[in-house]
């Protein structure tokens, strides 16, 4: 990962379900490369979409480890700016 990046879990309960998070923060690093990276890997389907002037939110749906996994990504509205990049998800436990 690059350096600075912030990564978090948890554990917790959700509507009584039993779930699992991350979140994963970084700067300097090229969000278009990582989106493609990110399609690549996984199967994901974009299931919302958000944005205004300066950023970009996604959310997908997909299925990692077995699991279905909702992932949100934000990231830059412009593919050469400068920013934060943040990847969450969250899945059943």
């Amino acid at each position: 990962m690059p350096k600075g990046t912030i990564v978090g879990v948890t554990k917790a309960k959700l509507d009584g379900k039993a779930v699992q998070t991350c979140t994963v923060a970084m700067t300097d690093v090229d969000h278009e490369t990582f989106l493609k990276s990110f399609f690549s890997r996984t199967d994901a389907e974009k299931i919302e979409e958000k944005r205004d002037g300066l950023q970009i939110s996604r959310l997908y749906i997909l299925i990692a480890g077995g699991r279905e996994q909702f992932v949100n990504l934000k990231f830059p509205a412009s593919p050469s700016a400068d920013g934060l990049m943040v990847a969450s998800s969250i899945a059943d436990d």
